[in-house]
């Protein structure tokens, strides 16, 4: 009878370390399958070391004022940006503090320094005004909603009050202001144009053709409800 009831635990014993095994296998296994199919894709569309000096820059598109204090304001096209920027930027960096996220108006000049990603051109986000200013070799100049690629100009079809058609940035390099760190700047002619910018980065940005310096122009259409269609690439060039 003793020896029975020994196998018998022996045996229980057994299986479920072979059950703690499995566990932790599949564990394991789906952990790796995360990293190689969600965080290094993720890491290697933004190629940011880490985020614990990273600032997010959104444009300052105006200012309310409550009659108690000014409140300023950002446009659509950076919210439906930072929508579509965020789960990226959370499954890349477990580090990530939202509170990083600032209006640029409030940017103070030694954040300049940081890690940045800077959304909304350089006519209401002076962040964007002067990074693209000091980035060599880029062949982009943006002049209030006009965008020029090595001079050929490229601006927002408007009809009847309605965006029907816009042309998004983005511009991945060196931070200008310390090498060591990166910056992302995703824009357009209008704010339609910076959803555009911001989905080509979600859809393609990632992709390992894709140099980890470059600039890219793109082009989509915008349908009833504001919807921008998946943006097609006119221009890309390394950096």
């Amino acid at each position: 009878m003793g020896d029975f009831i020994e196998q018998a635990v022996s045996t229980v014993s057994g299986d479920a370390l072979a059950a703690f095994i499995g566990i932790i296998t599949t564990a394991a296994v789906g952990g790796l399958r995360w990293q190689l199919h969600k965080r290094l894709p993720a890491k290697r569309m933004w190629r940011f070391s880490d985020a614990r000096s990273l600032t997010l820059a959104i444009a300052t598109s105006g200012e309310i004022d409550t009659g108690l204090y000014p409140r300023p304001t950002t446009g659509l096209g950076q919210v439906r940006a930072v929508a579509l920027l965020a789960p990226s930027l959370t499954r890349a960096y477990r580090e990530l503090d939202l509170e990083q996220l600032r209006l640029s108006a409030t940017v103070r000049g030694d954040e300049f320094e940081n890690d940045l990603v800077v959304l909304g051109g350089p006519k209401n986000n002076h962040v964007a005004e002067h990074i693209l200013a000091h980035i060599p070799g880029i062949p982009l100049r943006v002049d209030q909603n006009l965008l020029f690629w090595e001079g050929e100009q490229y601006t927002g079809v408007v009809r009847d009050k309605k965006v029907l058609r816009d042309y998004g940035y983005v511009v991945r390099a060196p931070n200008p202001f310390a090498s060591e760190r990166r910056v992302v700047v995703i824009a357009g002619a209008h704010t339609y144009g910076t959803i555009a910018a911001a989905r080509w980065m979600v859809e393609s940005g990632g992709a390992r053709e894709v140099p980890a310096d470059v600039a890219v122009l793109v082009e989509a259409m915008v349908l009833d409800g504001g919807h921008v269609t998946r943006p097609k690439v006119i221009h890309r060039v390394a950096l």
